[in-house]
């Protein structure tokens, strides 16, 4: 007799049983169906909406009416911003400061957060005490004006990087991470003679990979999105950031972004003549060039925020 073939009365691989749903459950899918479809409606939209207005005629979208798609579509508002000599500048000093100040965060604290593991380190619980304390009472905007104002930092790029360079919290995340790693590795690099510069580089380092590209994935999109540093401490237009420069748009409510020499050079294109280049369209141009690398980078780094916050706080 075949034993592959199933006994009588059994019943058959093949055959799946589908639970029954009551009327109740029914209602419930399809409510929430419709609650999911109108909350990414109105999640998406206001950005669709903004990229149509960014995509249409200055002087027609004033008419109003447009909802769903360009009425009148021009790349003019993206020509007049991307022509913007400031725009470029600012890209390149978001960058430079997104990229230098996420490697320092993360050399400064990840020293201190593998320092911090060492129990027999001299006065670690006052150490402690003190990097917290800054958490819960923090200096003034003028207080810390003063500080800049005296040691240089006013209208410098560095403004940007080293103040931001030690963060608590990650610093209490790296070293959870940190405890969980082997401590006999640790140990055989001590019998070799390695030092603890070397075992931190050579061997702590490439065994936190996941919790470093976490890391860095929180200070890059911090230094990206911050416009207060460059609001309070830089006057500069040459260290112009992209957020501030989007809120100089926005608020100011008009194209007065440029300087004399980029406003002449500007006014050498035939397009700025014609009206339909309003202070309406090229905000809604900015905001665009400054928000869609986050907003296409971010989506595929969504996973590593959620697993890096879960690398530190647990350990087994």
């Amino acid at each position: 007799m075949d034993s592959s073939r199933p006994a009588p009365g059994a019943a058959s691989p093949r055959i799946r049983h589908r639970i029954r749903k009551s009327p109740a459950e029914h209602v419930f899918d399809a409510a929430n169906h419709v609650f999911m479809v109108v909350l990414a409606f109105v999640t998406i939209y206001p950005f669709w909406y903004i990229l149509i207005l960014s995509l249409n005629d200055g002087l027609d979208a004033q008419m109003g009416g447009i909802w769903l798609w360009p009425r009148m579509f021009t790349f003019t508002n993206y020509t007049y911003v991307l022509t913007n000599p400031l725009v470029g500048n600012a890209y390149v000093i978001t960058i430079l400061r997104t990229v230098t100040g996420s490697l320092w965060s993360l050399v400064v604290t990840g020293i201190a957060a593998y320092a911090m593991t060492k129990k027999h380190l001299f006065l670690r619980n006052a150490l402690l005490t003190f990097f917290l304390i800054p958490m819960f009472i923090g200096g003034t905007v003028v207080s810390n004006y003063v500080v800049y104002a005296k040691v240089g930092l006013l209208n410098n790029i560095l403004v940007y990087v080293i103040p931001g360079g030690f963060a608590f919290f990650n610093m209490i995340i790296m070293r959870t991470y940190f405890y969980g790693l082997p401590v006999s590795m640790e140990e055989s690099a001590k019998m070799d003679g390695a030092s603890y510069t070397r075992i931190f580089f050579q061997i702590i380092v490439p065994l936190s990979m996941p919790i470093i590209a976490t890391m860095l994935l929180f200070n890059g999109v911090g230094h990206w999105l911050d416009f207060y540093t460059n609001l309070i401490y830089v006057s500069r237009k040459s260290l112009w950031t992209l957020q501030y420069l989007l809120y100089k748009v926005v608020i100011e409510s008009q194209t007065n972004i440029m300087t004399d020499e980029s406003a002449a050079k500007m006014n050498q294109f035939s397009y700025l003549k014609r009206p339909e280049v309003t202070p309406a369209a090229i905000k809604m141009a900015t905001l665009m060039v400054v928000t869609l690398p986050i907003l296409f980078i971010y989506p595929f780094l969504q996973k590593y925020f959620i697993k890096g916050v879960l690398l530190g706080a647990v350990k087994e």
